[in-house]
């Protein structure tokens, strides 16, 4: 019994590992494509997941399943198996948004700007900005209700949405 929580121990943390670096690469695929830049940061994210399925499929066909009862540890190797399965989607994805990146001649990003700056909120906005050469900056301002003028005779709240251009 006790070597069975072991096995599902060792699994569930390269599985927490595999899972952890596929969301970051992810993370920074979307990001590029979202203010158009190369996606670079997203490859050493790919390296580690496909390192950690490899351990983990090794790990898989290993002999520590003598003296184990495999009911208990199926549940943990079906997610195993299907997060080796993501690792290798998560790759085919980053090959596609490279191959976008490419043909629609994507920015490089500085290489001075960490990805935390990227995600953090204003310099996001100004950085991304600057990324894609724009000669200004669109900010949509929504308000979910705005008084109504005096002479309107509906009591009901008007929406709208303001340009301003910067």
């Amino acid at each position: 019994m006790q070597a069975s929580s072991e096995v599902g121990s060792i699994i569930q943390e390269a599985c927490t590992n595999l899972s952890i670096e596929s969301g970051k690469a992810l993370k920074e695929l979307a990001l590029a494509i979202k203010i158009m830049v190369q996606p670079s940061s997203a490859d050493s994210h790919i390296e580690n997941a496909k390192s950690a399925a490899k351990n983990l499929k090794s790990l898989l066909k290993s002999g520590i399943w003598e003296d184990i009862d495999l009911l208990k540890v199926i549940p943990g190797v079906t997610v195993a198996s299907i997060l080796i399965d993501v690792v290798t989607c998560t790759e085919k994805i980053a090959e596609s948004i490279h191959e976008l990146a490419s043909k629609a001649q994507f920015k490089s990003v500085e290489p001075t700007l960490s990805t935390e700056k990227l995600h953090s909120g204003q310099i996001q906005i100004v950085k991304s900005a600057q990324m894609v050469n724009c000669s200004h900056v669109v900010i949509n301002v929504g308000e979910s209700t705005l008084p109504s003028p005096p002479s309107e005779s509906s009591s009901a709240p008007n929406a709208s949405k303001q340009r301003m251009e910067v």
